[in-house]
């Protein structure tokens, strides 16, 4: 379970901290950002909001595609 954490800690490394949405985007592959800001108001990764702007925190994003991998199911051959 660690490590796919480790393998994402490492892939983000160039990035600050605290993140803007679109770095966020970026960071997830390019998502859109209707569904950037959707994890964030479901609470699936931590941010904060400083008007105008969202920022959210690498560790949450970290969390965020570490438990993600986890639930990952191969289909089932029947």
């Amino acid at each position: 379970m660690e490590k796919p954490r480790k393998r994402y800690i490492q892939q983000f490394k160039q990035y600050p901290d605290v993140v803007s949405v679109l770095t966020f985007r970026e960071m997830l592959g390019g998502i859109g950002d209707s569904f950037a800001r959707k994890l964030i108001h479901e609470g699936l990764v931590k941010a904060i909001f400083i008007k105008p702007h969202y920022w959210i925190f690498k560790e949450s994003i970290i969390d965020y595609v570490s438990v993600s991998y986890t639930h990952l199911t191969l289909p089932t051959i029947l």
